[in-house]
C-alpha cells in the first residue's frame, strides 16, 4: 500500500501542482475559472469518497481499490496521448475532474486496508503518510525538471507511467478480512465526534488546498517561471514528512492523538500564513518546514481517530465520510484563493485571509475538547 501510494503520488502531484499554471498560462483560463475546475472536481469527489467507502464495506476494499486505480490509469493515458483533450480548456478540465473523482472513490478503501493491516492504527497511517509524501515531495520536483525540459506533455506521460505502476502494484495487495479485535468506543456515523473532526478537517483542508492555485501561482510570480524552484518547495515538504514522521508519531503517542490534532492544525495554519512574509526561495522553504511539522502532527491523527471510534464493519464508511469533508475543503479552498489572488495586492493580507479557516478549525477543536467533559473523559482513555 505504501509503495503504491508513493509511486502514484509521484505522477499525480506533478499534474496536480502544475495544472493551475497550465490552465492559466497555456489554456488561457482565468485564475477564477481554474479554481472552479478544482472546486467542481472536489465537490463531486467528496461524494465519491462517501460512496467509495460504502461500496468497499459491501464488496471488499481490495476490489474497489484496484478497480478505481485502473480507471485513474486509463484516464491519465487518454490525457497524455490525446492532443484534442489536453489542448482544449473544456475537455482538459473535464478529464482532470474525472481523475479527481476516480481517486476519490479509491481513497477510503486504501485507508481502510491500512487501518486493518495494523493493530496500532496511528502507526499504519503514519507509515502510509511517509510513502505518500515521498511521492508528493519528489513528484513536484521531478515534474518541475520535466516541465523545464520537455514541457507539459512530459508531465502527462510521467503521470501515466506512475499510474500504471501503482495499479500493477495494487494487484498484489492482499484483501484483509475484518478479524482484528478492536477495543474502542462504538459510535455510529452520526456521532458528534465524527462530525466535529470532519468539519475541522474541511476547514484545515481549505488551507491545504492553497497548494493547488495560490501557492503555485504565488511561487511562479516569485521565481519568474523557474519551475524546478517551485518543485523544490514541494520536495522539502515530502522529504521532511518522510524523515520526521517517526519522531512526530512518538510525540502524538505521548501527548495524545486529539491534542496532537489540535496542535498540528494550528502549526500547519501558521506555516501557510507565513508565506505572506516570503519573497525568495529560502524564506519559502522555512515556511514549508513550519507547516510540515503541523502536517505530521495533524493529518495521521485525524484518520487514526476516525478509525478508532468506528465499528469495524463501518471503518470504510466513516473514513469515506471523513474523506468527503476533506475533499470538500480541497474543493472550496482553491476558489477561496483563486478568486482573491488577483484582487488582494498585499501578500500578507492575502495569506491571512486564505488561512482563516485553519484558525477557525483550531478554535472548534479546542472548544469541543474543553467543554464536553463527559466525552473527553471517556475518549481520552483511548487516545492519550
Amino acid at each position: 500500500m505504501t509503495v503504491s501510494s508513493a509511486i502514484r503520488g509521484l505522477g499525480y502531484s506533478s499534474v496536480w501542482i502544475y495544472s493551475s499554471i497550465y490552465m492559466t498560462k497555456f489554456l488561457g483560463l482565468s485564475t477564477f475559472f481554474a479554481a472552479l475546475v478544482f472546486m467542481s472536481g472536489g465537490i463531486i469527489s467528496s461524494f465519491a469518497q462517501y460512496g467509495g467507502g460504502r461500496i468497499g464495506d459491501r464488496i471488499g476494499h481490495k476490489r474497489v481499490f484496484t478497480l478505481f486505480l485502473s480507471g485513474v490509469f486509463l484516464m491519465s493515458l487518454i490525457l497524455a496521448v490525446s492532443k484534442e483533450i489536453n489542448g482544449s480548456p473544456i475537455l482538459f478540465s473535464l478529464s482532470f475532474g474525472a481523475i479527481m473523482i476516480l481517486n476519490g472513490f479509491q481513497s477510503p478503501s486504501s485507508n481502510a486496508l491500512v487501518s486493518r493491516s495494523s493493530n496500532v492504527q496511528l502507526k499504519g497511517f503514519s507509515i502510509m503518510r511517509v510513502g505518500n509524501n515521498l511521492g508528493w515531495g519528489f513528484g513536484p520536483a521531478m515534474g518541475g525538471f520535466i516541465l523545464s525540459y520537455f514541457g507539459f506533455p512530459g508531465i502527462f506521460y510521467f503521470f501515466t507511467v506512475t499510474a500504471m505502476i501503482s495499479f500493477l502494484i495494487s494487484l498484489r495487495v492482499k484483501n484483509i478480512p475484518v478479524t482484528i479485535e478492536e477495543k474502542h468506543l462504538k459510535f455510529n456515523t452520526s456521532n458528534l465526534a465524527l462530525i466535529v473532526i470532519s468539519v475541522s478537517a474541511l476547514l484545515i483542508f481549505m488551507v491545504q488546498a492553497q497548494e493547488t492555485i495560490s501557492l503555485s501561482l504565488y511561487s511562479d510570480g516569485i521565481f519568474s517561471g523557474q519551475y524546478y524552484e517551485i518543485g523544490i518547495v514541494y520536495m522539502l515538504n515530502g522529504l521532511l514528512v518522510a524523515f520526521t514522521q517517526p519522531f512526530f508519531y512518538r510525540i502524538s503517542r505521548k501527548i495524545g492523538e486529539f491534542q496532537a490534532l489540535i496542535m498540528g492544525g494550528l502549526i500547519y495554519t501558521i506555516g501557510f500564513a507565513s508565506y505572506g512574509l516570503d519573497s525568495n526561495l529560502i524564506q519559502m522553504l522555512i515556511s514549508t518546514a513550519i507547516f510540515t511539522m503541523g502536517e505530521n502532527l495533524s493529518f495521521p491523527n485525524g484518520y487514526s481517530i476516525v478509525a478508532s471510534i468506528s465499528r469495524k464493519e463501518k471503518i470504510g464508511t466513516n473514513i469515506g465520510i471523513y474523506n468527503a469533508f476533506c475533499s470538500a475543503g480541497r474543493a472550496f479552498g482553491p476558489l477561496l484563493g483563486g478568486a482573491f489572488l488577483p484582487i488582494i495586492s498585499s501578500h500578507t493580507l492575502f495569506w491571512i485571509y486564505v488561512t482563516l479557516p485553519g484558525f477557525i478549525a483550531t478554535i472548534l477543536l479546542v472548544f469541543f475538547y474543553r467543554t464536553i467533559k463527559n466525552y473527553r473523559e471517556r475518549f481520552s482513555k483511548y487516545i492519550s
